[in-house]
């Protein structure tokens, strides 16, 4: 494969940028693809013990996957499929229930360990001929000349890649696809501003093992203070342990990550009302601060963003991986009606019909997901009213149940 010349360049390669170039591939046989990433290593997948970072893959995404090539290496065994989905109120008695019965679904989607998904698809890429992966690659600044993008790392990452000029350039591109994340150094690059919400909240995330099996269940309770989210687990030989998403607000978080295991623990189980028994155990804790943002176009000369690049939302319902296949797909599709009618990748009216097909439905979800934490968040009599009587509502429907369950699962 020529380095210095590609058609198509990813910069970015977690889940969302390595599917972007994976699907290229499968579909484009004929296009040169390159998949850029910062990190010079990839952390090894645990084998004894689970990832807390996951994804609630709904069944677009488990699709997708599968056509890449990457869901048989691991979706047998390290994707835990759902069957219930059981969300209740801790300030009254409202509650709802899904049920993959409900729309003659075997599960309403699976509940995959982040680490997993990303070596599953980095194995598929090796296996392209027409994908070449580059690791330890920081996109330090670009230009363009004759229509095409010339990419240079910073200079004190050039003697990781092998075979770099002495200069840094890398390649030259038709198309750039920043995949780099809600920090995105493409986005910078193309000088596009993105929209904030700052939550005020912290996610905090561990693997717990419970007294009593999950149930293939996902659970979630909205406290005051942010949701509390037990996500099934499955591949190590039990059903008891839950990937533990916790959104609290800043001064809860602080306080709970300064807690020992066994204190932490309990305050676990009781925010859970003990729905699975006792946490037996916790793991590893991680936490980051919640905020969203919204690019304010999705696309710039030679040049498109995807993913947390262009969106990134509060993770109370588990879609934003889910999102950024979206794009992935949209993005794909649109690259192929190009090439059929003889149109560059990077034309303007083909990253224009991209925006137009993904940034109001980005949009939409990003305003759903604010106004939850917000209706979930407020204490007063008559807020704690009207979602008690919503979520009773759409417990006593199973018509309105159905809608919403194939809603969620296109995603």
């Amino acid at each position: 494969m020529n380095r210095q010349r590609m058609d198509i360049a990813i910069v970015g390669g977690g889940m969302v940028g390595l599917a972007q170039a994976a699907l290229l591939a499968v579909r484009h046989p004929q296009l040169q693809i390159a998949l850029l990433e910062a990190a010079s290593e990839q952390p090894p997948v645990p084998a004894d013990h689970y990832d807390p970072r996951v994804v609630a893959l709904t069944q677009s995404s488990h699709e997708l996957l599968e056509e890449v090539g990457a869901w048989e290496s691991f979706g047998g065994e390290r994707a835990c499929p759902y069957t219930e989905m059981r969300v209740w109120d801790a300030e009254g008695t409202g509650s709802v229930r899904f049920n993959s019965r409900d729309v003659r679904l075997p599960n309403l989607g699976h509940i995959a360990e982040n680490s997993v998904v990303v070596a599953a698809l980095r194995r598929r890429l090796e296996a392209l001929p027409n994908v070449e992966l580059v690791d330890g690659f920081r996109l330090e600044s670009w230009w363009r000349d004759c229509g095409l993008w010339h990419l240079q790392p910073r200079s004190d990452r050039v003697n990781v890649i092998e075979g770099l000029e002495e200069n840094g350039e890398i390649l030259r591109t038709r198309l750039l696809i920043g995949a780099d994340g809600a920090r995105s150094r493409v986005r910078d690059l193309l000088r596009i501003r993105a929209r904030e919400t700052v939550y005020n909240q912290t996610a905090l995330v561990c693997v717990a093992r419970c007294e009593k099996s999950h149930q293939h269940t996902a659970w979630q309770r909205f406290l005051k203070t942010g949701p509390l989210a037990f996500l099934p687990l499955a591949g190590l030989g039990d059903e008891n342990h839950c990937a533990v998403v916790w959104s609290a607000d800043r001064e809860l978080a602080r306080e709970l990550v300064m807690l020992d295991d066994n204190a932490f623990a309990l305050n676990l189980e009781k925010a859970f009302e003990s729905r699975l028994g006792n946490v037996e155990e916790v793991g590893e804790r991680f936490s980051f601060p919640l905020r969203a943002r919204h690019a304010e176009s999705y696309y710039g000369p030679g040049a498109v963003l995807i993913g947390d690049a262009a969106h990134s939302i509060h993770p109370l319902a588990g879609q934003g991986v889910n999102l950024g296949l979206q794009d992935v797909s949209v993005l794909s599709e649109e690259i192929a009606r190009a090439l059929k009618r003889g149109l560059e990748p990077a034309d303007p009216s083909v990253l224009a019909r991209y925006q137009r097909r993904r940034r109001g439905d980005n949009a939409a979800t990003l305003k759903a997901m604010s106004t939850f934490k917000s209706l979930f968040g407020a204490g007063d009599l008559h807020w704690r009213w009207l979602r008690n009587t919503g979520l009773s509502m759409v417990d006593a429907s199973p018509l309105l149940k159905k809608r919403i369950i194939l809603r969620a699962m296109a995603v």
